[in-house]
């Protein structure tokens, strides 16, 4: 397994991110025009049903039989038809409700829409399985240029349809039209045909991993969507919108750096998942890539919140930017201590990330049913508290499983993090002396971020050099 391709495999992923961040930037201020708060409305009250069957028909299943050879062709068709019938199934049951909720919401339109949007989650499952073989096989760039086209087409669409007087079907169309292309790619470029094969007994193994994995994403969809929920009821709407702005710019690094390398880091150690020293190596290296890029970047946007949201959003987001900065230092260690999560998948300990999953989850509750009364300063740093303390739990329920000292996990990230902690002083320290304006201070925090990294990178260097020489060792006497 090569650190340089496993890089590139990650930044192929991580354009995709970009990518449909760009074509959202392009398309909201078009759609905005044309279609009414109304139109939005809509769509947004029938969404959460499509999330959640959706979290429901994304079982894990897929996701363990990354860790079955292709070769083992009823087991993947078996699980295939499984996909299908769990995907026909929610969606016969979101039709079946669509009537109930439009009464329920007194929204005529509802029902339509619901019914439409049922459609989503059977395309989804016809082609989730072919989606595994594809990670399974290491066809990132396949995949990346699947998931760009899908975004192009369905933005084009979601815009003829808006300009033709579609209203809220534009957003709609725009869901069906992306799945639909996901689908006809996936299926072309996969591997993997399903044969009619059905047998369960042999894939109980996948049953069962796929059980918590299921769990876990109920668990996180519920713990994800409750703090809008109660910010809503006990705050004001205005307020759930400033939290939410905030935690669109703090997920970035998992959504731009996290989430594609642990895609790709996945793929490729249940290929040795047995060797538990490559997989060693290959955590810190990678952890400690994470932390150089991430801490720095992290933290000068922390420092400089007040330019980066006012500017760049408008002056009416400033708070939003006050809960990015006391929320970033958790949402930098999240990101950075995400592939503690794949470890754990990748030796199919998903009963730990179930455990971890539900622990959180009610410490967070807790923080948020305490804190929220006094306003969206302490909930953020209730939230900061929870993860930070928690951290330690994760890292035990990881570290013991590839033989790692807790001493080398924090020697990876150690450096970058004081190399952070020495910028964002450097910047106080220069606003203080030269009283900056805005675009001054914009300018300061970017170089100073370029600066960090690079610092990092150098005073890394000879230790990461070593590391990539000892993993590379090991693996050629793992090859011999």
């Amino acid at each position: 397994m090569s650190i340089r391709k496993t890089i590139f495999d990650t930044i192929a992923i991580s354009s995709v991110n970009v990518f449909r961040l760009l074509a959202q930037f392009l398309a909201v201020p078009i759609l905005s025009r044309i279609l009414s708060p109304s139109d939005y409305g809509v769509v947004a009250m029938a969404m959460p049903f499509l999330l959640f069957a959706m979290v429901i028909a994304d079982a894990g299943i897929g996701m363990s039989l990354v860790r079955t050879s292709l070769q083992e062709n009823r087991i993947w068709s078996t699980c295939f038809w499984l996909s299908v019938m769990l995907g026909a199934g929610l969606a016969l049951i979101m039709v079946i409700l669509a009537p109930i909720v439009s009464t329920v919401f007194v929204e005529p339109r509802l029902n339509p829409i619901v019914m439409a949007l049922a459609l989503v989650v059977f395309v989804q499952s016809l082609c989730a399985i072919q989606g595994a073989a594809l990670q399974q096989q290491q066809k990132f760039r396949l995949v990346a240029i699947t998931e760009i086209v899908s975004v192009v087409v369905s933005v084009a669409i979601a815009i003829l349809v808006a300009v033709c007087g579609g209203g809220a079907w534009a957003l709609v169309m725009q869901q069906l039209a992306l799945y639909g292309v996901r689908v006809v790619f996936t299926v072309w470029f996969s591997p993997f045909r399903p044969r009619f094969v059905f047998n369960l007994r042999e894939v109980k193994e996948h049953l069962m991993f796929g059980r918590n994995v299921l769990s876990v994403n109920i668990i996180g969809f519920f713990s994800r969507s409750i703090d809008n929920l109660v910010i809503g009821r006990v705050l004001t709407t205005a307020a759930v919108g400033v939290y939410s702005m905030a935690f669109q710019f703090a997920r970035l690094p998992g959504m731009l750096v996290t989430g594609p390398l642990q895609y790709v880091f996945y793929a490729k150690l249940v290929q040795v998942k047995e060797n538990i020293s490559a997989i060693r190596r290959t955590f810190l290296v990678l952890t400690r890539i994470l932390a150089l890029l991430i801490f720095p970047t992290m933290g000068m946007v922390a420092v400089a919140y007040h330019p980066v949201f006012t500017l760049l959003l408008s002056a009416k987001w400033a708070p939003a930017g006050r809960i990015f900065m006391l929320v970033s230092a958790a949402s930098a260690l999240q990101a950075v201590m995400g592939l503690c999560g794949t470890v754990r998948m990748v030796l199919g300990r998903t009963d730990y990330q179930l455990k971890i999953t539900i622990e959180s989850g009610i410490l967070w509750i807790i923080g948020l049913m305490f804190t929220v009364r006094f306003g969206l300063d302490w909930l953020a740093i209730a939230y900061s508290i929870v993860f930070i303390l928690y951290s330690p739990r994760m890292l035990m329920l990881a570290l013991p499983l590839i033989d790692c000292p807790p001493g080398d996990y924090i020697r990876a990230v150690i450096g970058p993090l004081l190399v952070t902690l020495l910028c964002v002083a450097a910047f106080l320290i220069l606003d203080h002396v030269l009283q900056m304006g805005e675009w001054a201070q914009l300018l300061v925090a970017a170089a100073l971020a370029i600066l960090g990294v690079g610092i990092s990178v150098l005073t890394q260097y000879r230790v990461l050099m070593a590391e990539l020489l000892v993993w590379k060792k090991e693996k050629t006497l793992a090859q011999a």
